[in-house]
């Protein structure tokens, strides 16, 4: 029996992807389950931590299945795991194909993809960091990988989210500001993904990669110029809002050479690294006061507070980073089952794992609105890098609104993106 069979089994919901074909959303014979997973099932609420880590590599793999060319968000089930071109969430639709200038309607689901264009560098630096409307404007911090360069971020919404968003003018930031009630119905999905650029000496190998466009920056950390780049992806959150499930359901991936693995001696964790291997962000030379500290000088510009850098920095000075919560032994058993998988053993997927599934314990408590997150918290190195020990992905997302209004935008800050209408213009109702 493969693990897509024995996982199905247990007494677990399905979940109705909807970007998958209705084949992926039956029961799989054995011989078809080497061509594509089952639907992702998600456990109810209170079941063990290890079901809810099944679930989010089960997303994992759903969703990095390769995309059929021309549907956005649809699986090829006639291609094995880890074929070339686009995966399913690589086809959602980005921020930046959402929010346009002037607030234009961004039009349907299925528009043809765009070249990649990646110019968004920042990460949570302070728990309270505002996020700000200009993708590239400098507030929040930055990351430098060990080789010098930015880490990049994309944003993307899946086609129940961008269904949503399109139907209520939410893309408009007049009207999502004016915005009573936000809520996405079931099924509603986000990624967010940190890639760093592949040089000559990285094995990209080890990498889900693909070639974009990237803004380059000064030594302030100042947009100059563009650049075609070979990108390696280092980061991935999965968020799912399902049936039983308001407050979503969180899961966070990262490559494995990020930083390196922990092991327990003398009741101190002590870093492993394994040799050969270099670390995307990990300096053992790096003194301890250094690791995870963010690089920024924080200054007061047009309203905003920016980040500049350190004295005796520029923006090409690495930031060492370590893991502050090592991933728990469950989990890491979770990992090592689905990476030694046949059909994750032939892909590139076998170089990520899972750092945990963050949901609420008891989603249904109308005194405690939040569900109970579970674990406390939830970091990935890359996205959360200088926050990791209050991180807590549910906790900072129940905070979330538009850019210039007190509601709340059930879990997502997609909509700190949208763009004002242009002065006097019509409503483009195309």
């Amino acid at each position: 029996m493969s693990n897509w069979s024995r996982f199905t089994a247990l007494p677990l919901m399905l979940l109705g992807l909807g970007s998958l074909p209705a084949s992926a959303l039956q029961p799989a014979a054995a011989d078809a389950q080497t061509t594509c997973p089952p639907s992702a099932v998600v456990p109810a609420a209170g079941a063990s931590q290890a079901a809810f880590d099944q679930y989010s590599w089960q997303m994992f793999i759903n969703l990095n299945w390769p995309a059929k060319p021309g549907q956005r968000g649809v699986a090829d089930c006639s291609k094995p795991l880890g074929s070339s071109g686009s995966t399913v969430w690589q086809t959602y639709k980005s921020v930046s194909e959402t929010f346009l200038p002037g607030a234009r309607d961004p039009g349907p689901w299925n528009s043809k993809q765009q070249r990649k264009n990646l110019n968004l560098i920042n990460i949570a630096a302070l728990k309270n960091t505002q996020v700000v409307q200009s993708d590239n404007q400098a507030v929040g911090g930055w990351l430098i990988d060990q080789r010098g360069n930015p880490t990049y971020y994309d944003i993307a919404a899946n086609e129940v989210s961008y269904n949503y968003i399109v139907a209520n003018n939410f893309y408009n930031a007049a009207i999502v500001d004016a915005a009573k009630t936000i809520n996405f119905p079931q099924n509603a999905g986000e990624i967010k993904a940190s890639w760093r650029i592949l040089t000559s000496a990285d094995d990209s190998h080890r990498y889900l990669t693909m070639k974009a466009l990237v803004t380059r920056f000064d030594a302030q950390g100042q947009p100059n110029g563009t650049q075609e780049a070979n990108l390696g992806l280092v980061g991935l959150h999965i968020i799912s809002k399902v049936e039983g499930f308001p407050q979503w359901v969180w899961s966070t991936f990262e490559q494995i050479d990020n930083v390196p693995p922990k092991v327990k001696l003398g009741g101190k964790w002590v870093d492993q690294p394994v040799s050969g291997i270099f670390y995307s962000y990990f300096n053992a030379k790096a003194p301890a006061e250094s690791l995870n500290q963010s690089p920024c000088l924080w200054q007061q510009q047009g309203g905003n507070m920016v980040c500049t850098p350190k004295p005796g920095s520029s923006f090409s000075t690495p930031d060492p980073l370590n893991r502050v919560t090592p991933i728990t032994d469950a989990t890491l058993q979770i990992n090592a089952q689905y990476q030694s998988d046949p059909q994750v053993q032939q892909s590139v997927f076998k170089y990520y794992q899972l750092i945990t599934t963050q949901r609420p314990q008891s989603p249904d408590n109308p005194g405690n609105p939040l569900g109970q997150p579970t674990p406390s918290l939830s970091a990935n190195v890359t996205m959360e890098s200088y926050i990791q020990p209050s991180s807590s992905c549910m906790n900072c997302h129940s905070m979330a609104t538009p850019l210039n209004s007190q509601y709340k935008s059930d879990f997502s800050f997609l909509f700190r993106f949208a763009h004002a209408p242009v002065a006097g213009a019509a409503k483009d109702k195309e």
